[in-house]
């Protein structure tokens, strides 16, 4: 069950009412201890600071009473600059982005502190009797109320800098690609000589012809949010079955497909179907529990938003293009996820749809290259980007994914590029690229890259 409850951890985390809601919980307690402390204490003298407010029973009732209006007035505001901050980033890089600001800690711990303040402030205040004596007074309660209100008073100060940041493309991509980097660190190193695609090695472990499978229906249509690969393996191991998944984390699915190939089906069909079925959770949306891609996807949209015409920024495309040169040069480095997986005993059960290297530079270059083929200047900063990620490629189908992919850059800016100088600029780039990916083919003894249809520079 690890990966529906990640999917489901995903979706709480990138709420707004998680933290918030412990933060409430911890202002009613908060104020339940402090009333009783207030409560049990000695005498005055024994107790009496420089901090504590000294005044009577309606002085304490005027004080509480003003922080929790002036408290609830800087929530509205703060609560008015999020609808903001979520509108500009829906309308700018996508409603799809929204999810990247719910899930920022500051905003969470900025409503969270003003909404446990007023709680905290509430509760004390309804303890507060106008014709007390001075000894009934919560002095201690009512001087924590005031330090609670100055906390909301630096909150929101910093909260207002939080939302400034969101206007700035620069900081929503690296944000954005944070995501993306936590995704690749948690990949193990790829061995040196170790191929990324385990496919030709599954082929040769005995898996039995699919024509004679039966084909399992999807109970449920929606996106696959995460797959529980260990329970399918130890239900596979139980069965004595082979599965073969032609479905992956971010594919849309719909009741009915027949994706799931299991040889041989167990007598009771039905029920063992269905429990098969299970093993994958379907939502609404995407997350990026088991799906490399999902950030990849959102780094891109910003790019291209920005070269959509009623936009015209090129810049926050080429800032997108950066982060995503850095991203795949450590994915470079990592293993992907094999495509056949084995049980306990070392036999091979499933047989799987994952994510490649060449699979994800389609993710990052294609929508970018073809929004931008108009824009020279973001062709060359693309032909600049992979001729800097050839430099740390380990295998021959990462240097002809890169190589893939430079001949169609080179080629989108030829066909728009109008000025001879554009021209060569691309030419040149194209060039760089290619004498980097031959070198690096050459240094490790490997099959040179394709360049069909590539000019010489």
């Amino acid at each position: 069950m690890t990966g529906r409850w990640h999917a489901t951890w995903d979706r709480v985390r990138t709420s707004l009412w998680l933290l918030p809601s412990v933060m409430i919980a911890a202002g009613a307690g908060l104020a339940a201890a402090m009333l009783a402390v207030d409560a049990g204490r000695g005498a005055e003298d024994q107790v009496r600071a420089w901090w504590m407010d000294a005044g009577g029973a309606e002085d304490a009732r005027n004080l509480l009473s003003s922080l929790l209006t002036g408290v609830i007035a800087m929530a509205a505001m703060a609560f008015s600059a999020v609808v903001v901050a979520l509108t500009l980033a829906a309308r700018q890089y996508g409603p799809r982005l929204v999810r990247v600001f719910r899930a920022d800690l500051t905003t969470q711990a900025t409503l969270g502190t003003f909404a446990m303040t007023i709680v905290y402030l509430v509760l004390v205040l309804r303890m507060v009797r106008g014709d007390a004596a001075f000894h009934d007074v919560p002095h201690a309660s009512a001087s924590l109320g005031t330090a609670l209100a100055l906390a909301c008073v630096l909150a929101l100060l910093v909260f207002l800098q939080e939302v400034a940041r969101v206007s700035v493309a620069d900081d929503v991509v690296e944000r954005v690609g944070r995501e993306l980097d936590r995704a690749i660190a948690a990949l193990p190193p790829r061995a040196a000589g170790e191929h990324q695609d385990a496919a030709e090695q599954a082929k040769e472990q005995g898996f039995p012809s699919w024509d004679a499978a039966d084909r399992i229906a999807q109970r449920q249509e929606g996106y696959v949010q995460a797959i529980d690969y260990d329970g399918l393996l130890d239900w596979a191991a139980d069965h004595q079955a082979v599965l073969r998944l032609d479905f992956r984390a971010g594919d849309f699915v719909v009741a009915g497909d027949r994706c799931i190939c299991v040889h041989p089906l167990p007598a009771a069909e039905q029920a063992e179907a269905d429990a098969i079925c299970n093993f994958a959770t379907v939502g609404r949306e995407r997350t990026p529990t088991q799906d490399l891609e999902f950030a990849v996807r959102h780094l891109v949209e910003v790019a291209v938003r920005a070269l959509s015409p009623g936009t015209n920024d090129p810049f926050t495309a080429i800032a997108v293009i950066d982060r995503l040169r850095g991203c795949l040069t450590r994915l470079a480095a990592r293993q992907l996820p094999p495509t056949m997986l084995r049980d306990r005993a070392g036999r091979a059960r499933i047989l799987r749809e994952t994510t490649t290297f060449s699979g994800l530079m389609d993710a990052a270059f294609h929508q970018i290259r073809q929004s931008g083929a108009a824009h020279p200047a973001v062709i060359i900063h693309l032909l600049k980007a992979i001729t800097r990620i050839a430099e740390h490629t380990g295998t021959a189908d990462q240097r002809d994914a890169l190589a893939r992919h430079a001949r169609m850059v080179a080629e989108a800016g030829l066909r728009e590029a109008q000025e001879p100088g554009d021209r060569r600029d691309i030419e040149r780039s194209r060039g760089e690229a290619r004498r980097v990916l031959e070198g690096e083919a050459s240094r490790k003894t490997a099959a040179a890259p394709r360049w069909e249809g590539v000019g010489s520079a």
